[in-house]
């Protein structure tokens, strides 16, 4: 396209209608300008894919709105850019701003970094790893402690704590603790006889030279006792059950049930006999077991074996 270039075109190639007190005569509009400026249209049109049509008056205005809509991006992915949906985190105010909605507990929005456990760098929200390593540290603290739980039904990635055998193929992180000498003063040796099993059921134990797992420790049943450095005992050994020795004054002299008295004397005809203990005013119900116990709750153990192994 070009400007109109007549011999009565201004000096700066635009049109004039001419004054004849000058004289100054009008521009004469030459048919190579128009048909520059109709070829210029017609590129419009056709260019939009659009056929010449005598009958219609309004084909720059479609091609120009074709123009517009195929200049638009497609919608933005992850990997291109392209336009952006609003979305439930977002809206558009009466003056056509973008205005990013504050998160709160009854709507989505964008968060505020508080700088310790999340920052932003380069625009881009990141969870500060301290953090991360802080929380992986002290999952991987309870692999392998034993600790009450609160139902009988056993979490994911636990076992009960009951001698049942675990093998590392399943928990790798279990294997790596245990490599790392984490049960050191807890192990007994993996060829450990009868005896020295149950002399020490609060051990875990290998089940080989080279072991492809643990037996882990056998606390049903049993109360626990707090072990300290310094103590008598091996940690995790077990220990029966014993009275303190003491000993008993026999009062003789004095009627039974007399006043002020402290007890009663009572023989019998049978000889290296001893009868079966009863029940004393004053001294409450006794009570008989096959064992010997102090007051106790059945609470469930459990122990977590860390990430199970990828199938």
């Amino acid at each position: 396209m070009h400007r109109i270039d007549t011999s009565t075109a201004t000096p700066d190639n635009r049109f004039t209608e001419g004054d004849p007190a000058i004289p100054l005569p009008a521009t004469v509009v030459s048919a190579d300008w128009l048909n520059a400026v109709q070829e210029e249209l017609v590129a419009v049109v056709t260019g939009a894919g659009l056929e010449l049509d005598k009958a219609e008056n309004d084909q720059l205005r479609q091609a120009i709105g074709r123009g517009i809509t195929a200049a638009k991006p497609g919608l933005a992915t992850t990997t291109a850019p392209g336009l952006v949906q609003v979305g439930g985190g977002l809206s558009i105010t009466a003056q056509g701003l973008l205005s990013v909605l504050t998160a709160t507990m009854a709507q989505a929005g964008i968060l505020r970094p508080d700088g310790i456990t999340c920052a932003v760098e380069d625009g881009v929200l990141k969870v500060l790893q301290q953090n991360n390593n802080d929380m992986e540290a002290w999952r991987k603290s309870w692999i392998g402690v034993p600790r009450p739980w609160r139902g009988t039904e056993l979490p994911d990635n636990h076992c009960w704590a009951n001698g049942d055998f675990v093998a590392f193929a399943d928990w790798p992180e279990l294997k790596a603790v245990y490599e790392a000498g984490g049960f050191a003063g807890l192990l007994m040796a993996w060829e450990a006889d009868k005896d020295a099993k149950a002399a020490n059921l609060g051990q875990w134990r290998p089940d080989a030279m080279r072991p492809t797992g643990l037996f882990t420790p056998n606390l049903t049943g049993q109360f626990l006792r707090c072990w300290g450095p310094g103590g008598d005992r091996q940690a995790g050994s077990w220990q029966e059950d014993a009275f303190q020795g003491h000993g008993h004054n026999l009062l003789t002299g004095l009627s039974a049930g007399s006043s002020g008295g402290q007890g009663y004397t009572y023989s019998s005809s049978t000889m290296g006999v001893v009868s079966t203990p009863t029940s004393l005013a004053g001294y409450g119900t006794a009570r008989i077991a096959e064992e010997t116990r102090p007051a106790n709750i059945a609470l469930p153990c459990i122990i977590y074996l860390g990430q199970p192994a990828a199938n």
